[in-house]
């Protein structure tokens, strides 16, 4: 989850369109995960993992559809940044030599999927790698990013993995809406008996605590001065984030 965290916020600081399929560490279920990732209409998806089941070095799976030379970039990166890379490679079914064998390969329609396994759980190499610099290898991912979307690359100074925790660039920052009569809520939701009042275009709270998901949208979770908590819209067509 780091390295998921960690990569939406430097995509973001990039000025690189990012969604997330989830936040926290909480289960999802694969047609919930999907579902989001068709609805964000992203061009590209990255399916972020940890191997297990005996070696050592990362992984990248593509479609059977794609040429795999997206995944390739990424893998470069990775392996830039002192990372074995064992294999890129594709699988179908095999009753079906036409369907992808992955369901985040076969399920996301047009998004284009790429797995990356970052190394081995049960590799004590891998265990230590992971430890120690999954900063880099997370960031060697955001470069590669850039050269897909063709966006320039502001490298990270000070990258060190061992002992950080990655926070979400909005964490901590005020949101204020840009219209006026914007709704918050009492708990997450839209229902009107979740309603709390209404803010004006200019007023708003003075830090953000986190972004959920709800429904087919997304909230901050906010604090105000006196430390209560309630919920906003996180869709930038109506709130700016300082």
């Amino acid at each position: 989850m780091r390295i998921s965290l960690y990569q939406y916020a430097r995509l973001q600081e990039l000025g690189i369109p990012v969604e997330m399929t989830r936040y926290s560490d909480k289960y999802l279920a694969s047609e919930e995960r999907v579902n989001r990732v068709i609805f964000s209409k992203a061009t590209y998806c990255i399916s972020n993992h940890i191997n297990s089941g005996g070696g050592i070095g990362a992984e990248l799976i593509h479609s059977i559809h794609t040429d795999g030379n997206r995944a390739r970039v990424l893998a470069k990166k990775i392996k830039e940044a002192n990372q074995n890379v064992r294999r890129v490679f594709t699988r179908s079914l095999s009753n079906n030599e036409k369907r992808d064998y992955y369901f985040m390969h076969r399920e996301t329609g047009q998004v284009e999927t790429i797995i990356i396994e970052y190394g081995f759980a049960d590799s004590i190499q891998d265990q230590k790698k992971l430890s120690k610099d999954w900063i880099k290898l997370a960031e060697a991912v955001v470069e590669g990013i850039c050269l897909l979307t063709n966006t320039p690359y502001k490298e990270k100074t000070n990258i060190s993995g061992e002992g950080e925790q990655p926070t979400a660039w909005y964490i901590g920052r005020r949101v204020e809406s840009i219209v006026d009569e914007l709704r918050y809520y009492r708990q997450p939701g839209w229902g009107d008996q979740y309603l709390v009042n209404t803010i004006n275009k200019g007023i708003g709270f003075p830090k953000i605590v986190d972004k959920i998901k709800v429904e087919n949208g997304e909230q901050y979770k906010v604090k105000n001065s006196k430390g209560d908590i309630y919920y906003i819209t996180a869709n930038d067509k109506y709130v700016i984030v300082k």
